[in-house]
This record gives C-alpha cells, sequence and structure tokens, in this order.
C-alpha cells in the first residue's frame, strides 16, 4: 500500500473539516480552499516536489527572506564591477595606465579593485536579514544583524495557527493559539506567495476553521 503524499494527508485534513463545519460560510472557504488545493497546475507541482523530496530524503520547505542589501543593488554592482574589470583586463594588454583627471592610473590595479568589488557583491546578495522556513509541520523564523534584531521570531506549528495581521509598519502578525505573536517582514522576496500561504493555513486551522466537536 503506498504511503499518502503530504498533499493527499492535507486534501484528507480538509475533508474533515467540512465534515465538522458549523454553518455554510465556513464550509463554502473550505471549499474554495479545497478547490485551490486540488487545482491540476497544484497537484502536479506537489507531485514534482513529491519526488525531489523522495530523491533528497528532505521535508518539503519553502524559504522567504529579506536580502541584506536590494537585489537590484547588489546585480547592478556586480555587473557594473565587471564591465570595469574586463574593459581594464582587454585594455591593460594594449596600455597598462591610462589618463584619468590629469592622472595616469595603472589598469591592472583599477582591475584587481573592480574584481574585489565584483566578489564583494556576489557576496552580499547571499546575506539574509531576515529568513522564515515553512515546511508540511509548521514555520520557523530568524533575524541576523540589526536590522530585525527587535522583532519576534521562533517557531510554530500550523494546527497553533489562529490569526494573521498587516500592521501600519509593514510587519505581519502571525497569531498563535496562546496568543504569542511572530512578526515577519513585509518586505521579504515573494511576500505575496508567504501572505497566501499562511491565508491557506488560517482557513484551515485558524480562528474561523471549523472545530471538531
Amino acid at each position: 500500500m503506498n504511503k499518502p503524499t503530504e498533499h493527499e494527508k492535507l486534501l484528507a485534513e480538509l475533508d474533515r473539516a467540512l465534515d465538522a463545519a458549523p454553518d455554510e460560510a465556513t464550509k463554502a472557504e473550505l471549499l474554495k480552499l479545497k478547490a485551490r488545493l486540488n487545482s491540476p497546475e497544484l497537484r502536479d507541482m506537489a507531485r514534482d516536489l513529491e519526488g525531489t523530496r523522495d530523491r533528497r530524503g528532505d521535508n518539503l520547505a519553502l524559504e522567504f527572506h529579506d536580502p541584506l542589501l536590494p537585489n537590484m543593488v547588489t546585480a547592478g554592482g556586480c555587473v557594473v564591477a565587471g564591465a570595469i574589470c574586463l574593459y581594464c583586463i582587454v585594455d591593460g594588454f594594449q596600455s597598462p595606465g591610462a589618463g584619468f583627471a590629469g592622472t595616469t592610473v595603472k589598469l591592472w590595479i583599477v582591475a584587481a579593485l573592480s574584481g574585489a568589488f565584483t566578489a564583494m557583491f556576489t557576496a552580499l546578495s547571499f546575506v539574509k536579514s531576515f529568513t522564515v522556513r515553512f515546511d508540511t509541520v509548521g514555520m520557523m523564523s530568524r533575524t541576523q544583524g540589526a536590522r530585525w534584531e527587535k522583532l519576534k521570531v521562533g517557531a510554530m506549528a500550523w494546527p497553533d495557527i489562529r490569526s494573521i495581521h498587516e500592521r501600519a509598519d509593514r510587519v505581519l502578525e502571525v497569531r498563535f493559539e496562546n496568543g504569542k505573536v511572530l512578526e515577519i517582514p513585509m518586505r521579504v522576496v515573494n511576500y505575496p506567495i508567504l501572505q497566501m500561504h499562511l491565508e491557506n493555513m488560517v482557513r484551515l486551522y485558524g480562528e474561523f476553521a471549523a472545530k471538531p466537536g
């Protein structure tokens, strides 16, 4: 007998919630969520992800982060510094120096410096000031550096989620069953996908979800 996939488990959980729905409005929300999760596109995606997990032996997971510098800054810095480096290398074979503002500049030194800046911008593109990881069990968030050090971070299991709320200071509050709050900056990359996933979890487990019994 084949072991049910995580997608199948989630659909089964939705069926149980539908059976226990206290009113038609709740049932309509759950049916809307089930239709979204049971679309051909999401079924194909879930099947591909399950195959990937089987090959790697890892849990299915999504990761969202806030980069230390905007992607356009690090990408633009890499392109500009790389172009200067290549220009100085090519031109350096013909002439070791070039005039700039009345001063002779050694092109090989400029090439070395611009190459170092290319490496620096590349490294900065991997630095994350905030990270939140989703898997089939729950979510975990953490901060690095001073930018988001005041945010409340930690771990939460999906059945404990109750509500989400976007604050005026561009921070998303995720509330637990016991009143505890986790905070996520709304500037994380792919925030709409993160928000949609959390909304789905609130529909399934949150304040308006059908409760057994």
